[in-house]
């Protein structure tokens, strides 16, 4: 059996991220506009239309950041000034507008925008199943031998990895009355994920009318749930921050993680997996034991919303040290987000970076076994290296340091200066990197049109090693050798 992985992916709906705390990053702009194609028309501008444009982009930054409904509330005067104007930059705020809106980056912002609302919409329980009905309605599916062509490697299942947030650390900003951590609890979370994970296994989408179904409840569901596309290891998010001491924090990890053991074979860790996969609804507090075990793959931790991996504060430490010994112990597999975007409460880029705190961590003998997903390659603005370089140089010093290339370009490009890394100097490199998508998020900050066109963009890329990244390195990741 031939199996694709996704080792990074989400499964939100717009209840479940923390708008808030995008909507306070510093790069916003940067980051919604920095893909838009570039015109190959060269046209000549005069002074006045260079003006007229600068001063339009200037209306739109402070209409994204500020948002236009604030300030239709707070103030009829600033609204009253755009107006006039806009009115001295043409006759009329239509013709404003529509030249506006002509613009090839506003226009890619906006479609950037509908696509990544239109998935977040659909309810959260069919995601999956929506996923599996475009994939094989949009790409070769072959029912008969229940396999799915990528590129021209035929797969019979694809490993997805929908990994949660935990968005209990949030920065509120000054001046916003409504200051209680806006949050969904993130019990709440993983109970939807796994009530779409159930619905996933027992139910198939029905379209008529241009409208979807679901059908009828598959008999004998656990029994043919082997022939669904999709296999689903979700990751648990977690800060030990807002746990109140190691014991609490125990108890989370031996609800879900208590039956891990360093000596599991990967036959054993996936089959007990495959047992439990669809058997759970969204009631989170059943008493039952063992009922949560063998659900969670492993744990998601995002310094950008405050984790601090190396804490100074002697609690704090004692939290992240007892994580981590537990982690090793269990072979628990770990990804931490590793770039300077994503969700970000203020500047956290000296706990995110590979270069500081989490080197710190990997140099104490007693952590240097973490199994380590650094998320992201280490992407950083621009044409900056440090951070991919960093993960480069611990790949080659220790045994189980991975990096995913999820959410980074989707262009010929990309893959190409990625190949080039696979060389004399870096052996050990395609053995470390493994393929993410971050769908849906991707959606929002790259060119990908929806998760059919990142895995078609993936499957075309003229790379080496492509193999190792999205089977050998993955499975060796999530189930050990």
């Amino acid at each position: 059996m031939k199996t694709f992985y996704d080792i990074h992916m989400h499964a939100f709906n717009l209840s479940h991220p923390s708008l808030s705390v995008f909507l306070q990053r510093s790069d916003l702009i940067d980051s919604f506009f920095k893909s838009a194609p570039k015109s190959k028309i060269k046209t000549k501008t005069s002074f006045w239309g260079w003006l007229r444009k600068i001063i339009c982009y200037m209306l739109i930054g402070i209409g994204v950041v500020v948002l236009i409904p604030l300030l239709i509330a707070a103030s009829p005067i600033i609204l009253l000034g755009i107006f006039i104007l806009a009115m001295l930059l043409k006759r009329n705020l239509k013709s404003v507008l529509h030249f506006v809106l002509s613009m090839p980056a506003v226009k890619n912002a906006i479609s950037k925008a509908m696509r990544t609302l239109t998935f977040f919409e659909i309810p959260l329980e069919y995601q999956f199943l929506v996923l599996d009905y475009y994939l094989k309605s949009k790409m070769e599916y072959r029912p008969n031998e229940k396999q799915i062509l990528i590129g021209k490697t035929a797969y019979n299942k694809i490993v997805l990895c929908p990994l949660v947030i935990d968005f209990g650390r949030k920065n509120i900003p000054d001046g916003v009355f409504y200051n209680f951590t806006p949050k969904s609890p993130i019990a709440n979370q993983v109970g939807d994920l796994l009530y779409a994970i159930r619905t996933y296994y027992r139910f198939e989408v029905e379209v008529k009318d241009q409208k979807m179904h679901l059908s009828k409840e598959i008999p004998d569901w656990e029994k043919s749930k082997t022939e669904k596309l999709f296999e689903i290891y979700p990751f648990m998010g977690l800060d030990p921050a807002n746990y109140d001491d190691w014991n609490d924090l125990e108890k989370l990890l031996d609800k879900y993680f208590a039956e891990f053991d360093e000596k599991d074979t990967a036959k054993m860790r996936r089959d007990r997996f495959l047992k439990k996969m669809g058997t759970l609804d969204s009631n989170m507090y059943n008493p039952t034991e063992g009922y949560y075990y063998n659900v969670f793959a492993g744990i998601k931790l995002y310094p950008q919303l405050g984790f601090d991996p190396y804490p100074s504060n002697s609690k704090e430490f004692e939290k992240v040290k007892r994580l981590y010994l537990y982690c090793i112990e269990k072979r628990i597999p770990i990804t931490t987000h590793c770039s300077d975007g994503g969700y970000k409460v203020g500047d956290n880029d000296h706990l995110t970076s590979p270069l500081g705190k989490w080197k710190k961590v990997l140099e104490q003998k007693e952590f240097e076994n973490l199994t380590l997903n650094f998320a992201h390659f280490g992407s950083q603005k621009g044409k900056q290296t440090e951070w991919r370089d960093a993960i480069i140089e611990l790949t080659k010093k220790y045994p189980n340091i991975y990096t995913d290339i999820s959410c980074n370009d989707t262009t010929a490009e990309y893959y190409n200066n990625l190949g080039k890394l696979f060389n004399d100097s870096n052996p050990q490199l395609h053995e470390k990197v493994l393929f993410g998508s971050d769908f849906s998020i991707n959606l929002l900050v790259t060119e990908a049109q929806s998760y059919n066109h990142y895995l078609e963009t993936f499957a075309e890329a003229e790379l080496a090693h492509k193999t190792d990244l999205c089977e050998r390195n993955p499975e060796r990741f999530l189930f050990g050798e």
